[in-house]
């Protein structure tokens, strides 16, 4: 993808940009060069693809209020206002809560019960955590200590001044295709990390099974659509940062005139982030949730002519108004246990609670978060 001339490699570049420019910054796993670039901000019409270098950025819903949004490398500047113009963001200030841990076990154990009762197998359950800091101009340092502290994580900054900043370090992979070569991941199923991954007998028959409905979806997608050579290898355990999960790497050959935005509308959500039946699922998380996932569990990335790299936006916070909140949630089955779920969430903000007591000495701020 062509860069704008200024890196964005540099902290002290993405610094400057803050408060006067849009911009995306990002680092892949297992590379250590950041990239970036000041962008053009525009949104992608349904049904519609991009048809230019880009880092796309796509909310959890589909075909709401929130659109997919293309950040363009931004070559003249005089060309910033004219786009910006048309891009509004009215709904982007929400009026909903986060849940407390009274509040939000006693969703899960309404959840839990219908999963018992009915025809829904899983259901993914979120939560926010409003926090009082840090601040929204430490986000590039934030930023940077991810990249330090998660190698194998894909770390991004997304930035629109007035408006948001999202940041994240995201374990899961969600597509990507170059050479006509097809790569997703099956991930689910949560511990903490001991130092030592965990042999697939030491996982529970919940989380076994949760990882199966994930990977399982995945196959029947693939095997509807005009793609070919399916090889699926795992699942095995895979570290995140503070945490290891089950994963399966799912790799594919896709044919040359494959639609992918089709490709990408079946897989999205996938169980890992929604539950199955999907739609089911969509509307069970519409009904019970609090908040508004907006950005969280979607699909973010970059796609030009030769390749597309989507991962999915977890392990993320945001800014909205100057504050931020982190957003986490969990898979949650008939076999799941309230407490247990609700620790599980707080392993998962630590990801980015860790990195921003060391950056700003929050410690002790946040009880719910701990």
């Amino acid at each position: 993808m062509m860069m704008n001339p200024e890196s964005a490699a540099p902290i002290f570049d993405m610094s400057l940009w803050m408060n006067k420019s849009s911009f995306v910054a990002w680092r892949k796993p297992g590379e250590k060069k950041q990239h970036g670039f000041k962008a053009l901000v525009g949104t992608l019409p349904d049904g519609n693809f991009i048809d230019k270098d880009a880092f796309i950025f796509s909310p959890f819903y589909q075909k709401r209020k929130l659109p997919v949004l293309a950040f363009y490398p931004l070559i003249d500047q005089s060309d910033s206002a004219e786009l910006l113009n048309k891009v509004s963001f009215p709904f982007l200030f929400p009026n909903d809560r986060a849940d407390n841990k009274s509040a939000y076990c006693k969703r899960l154990q309404l959840l839990i019960e219908i999963l018992k009762e009915g025809s829904l197998n899983k259901c993914v359950l979120s939560r926010r955590i409003d926090l009082l800091d840090p601040d929204e101009n430490m986000a590039p340092e934030i930023f940077s200590e991810l990249c330090n502290r998660y190698p194998q994580a894909f770390v991004s900054l997304i930035h629109i001044p007035g408006v948001f900043t999202w940041l994240g370090a995201t374990p899961e992979r969600f597509l990507k295709v170059k050479d006509q070569k097809g790569h997703t991941t099956a991930l689910a199923a949560t511990k903490p990390f001991n130092g030592i991954l965990p042999e697939l007998s030491e996982w529970n028959k919940k989380e076994r099974e949760e990882q199966q409905l994930v990977t399982d979806f995945i196959l029947n997608v693939l095997s509807k659509t005009n793609v070919e050579n399916i090889d699926c290898q795992g699942p095995k355990s895979s570290q995140a940062g503070n945490l290891v999960h089950l994963k399966s790497d799912i790799h594919f050959t896709i044919p040359a005139k494959t639609d992918l935005l089709s490709l990408i509308n079946a897989l999205h959500p996938t169980p890992a982030v929604c539950g199955l039946p999907k739609e089911e699922a969509l509307r069970m998380i519409n009904k019970i949730e609090p908040h508004d996932r907006e950005y969280y569990a979607g699909y973010m990335g970059l796609v030009d002519k030769n390749e597309m790299e989507l991962y999915v936006n977890l392990r993320c916070m945001r800014w909205l108004n100057g504050k931020p909140s982190l957003f986490v949630g969990g898979g949650i089955t008939a076999a799941s246990v309230p407490e247990q779920e609700w620790e599980e969430t707080n392993f998962k903000a630590h990801t980015l609670l860790d990195v921003i007591e060391k950056i700003c000495n929050l410690a002790g701020k946040n009880p719910d978060a701990h």
